[in-house]
């Protein structure tokens, strides 16, 4: 990096490096990841508790394990962009503002009368 920053933030900008994520996943490529490290105990809200009548469900990462319950033993679970988590209504996850809890509950009711 220090040898050209320019280039090496000019880099980053453009797929599939993106932001700083991807810049310290192409400088230590070798890297332990958690998921491996923790198996089961770290996972993706969308690829595997969201449900198609959940808030944030995305078909292209569900990967069929997923019944909108926190499964046991899990330590973190992942949000991916959106939904932010306290838009979820999940009981699991902290409650940060009266006015996201309800309208969070209100969006999840909606969704499951679909």
């Amino acid at each position: 990096f220090m040898k050209n920053p320019e280039k090496e933030i000019n880099a980053i900008r453009t797929p599939p490096y993106h932001g700083d994520q991807g810049f310290i996943g192409r400088i230590c490529q070798d890297a332990e990841r958690w998921q491996n490290i923790l198996p089961g105990r770290i996972i993706s809200y969308k690829a595997n508790i969201a449900t198609p009548k959940m808030i944030g469900f995305n078909p292209e990462l569900y990967d069929g394990t997923g019944n909108g319950k926190l499964p046991d033993g899990v330590s973190i679970v992942c949000f991916h962009g959106s939904p932010r988590p306290w838009n979820t209504a999940l009981p699991w996850v902290p409650y940060f503002s009266l006015k996201n809890t309800i309208q969070s509950k209100v969006k999840q009711y909606k969704l499951s009368l679909r």
